[in-house]
């Protein structure tokens, strides 16, 4: 589940919000979103927010040299990418359970199950809304 949300956060922030296809959001400006999302959902401090934002940029930022990386490589590899995924996912958890009360992690575990990325439990690639 956790590979799943990593990875429509990254669909998501790649086509943009609101239907703007095509628009791509900077890593900043989808770390800012997400931080302000879970500010709001999960109650977070001034303190929690900057916090969160600053692992949630470094994060993008790493996930989207390493995608690089990956795709500067010619073929690509399907199981390296998810198995990157998975670790940046479980990376960036760690980080935000620190920050996190046991009360908001525990919002953050149900607004995941509750916020499915797009295209999740449909096979993969294209088996969605609109396709990738």
């Amino acid at each position: 589940m956790s590979m799943m949300l990593f990875v429509g956060l990254a669909a998501q922030a790649q086509r943009g919000q609101g239907g703007q296809r095509g628009q791509r959001l900077s890593p900043e400006e989808s770390s800012k979103k997400q931080a302000e999302t879970f500010q709001e959902e999960l109650g977070l401090s001034d303190d929690q927010y900057k916090k969160t934002y600053d692992v949630l940029l470094a994060s993008a930022k790493a996930n989207a040299e390493k995608m690089q990386e990956m795709r500067s490589g010619g073929s690509f590899d399907r199981e390296a990418f998810q198995k990157m995924i998975l670790e940046a996912q479980t990376d960036k958890d760690k980080k935000l359970k620190e920050i996190f009360s046991a009360t908001q992690w525990a919002g953050y575990e149900k607004w995941k199950k509750a916020n499915p990325p797009r295209g999740a439990g449909r096979g993969g690639r294209g088996g969605g809304r609109g396709g990738n």
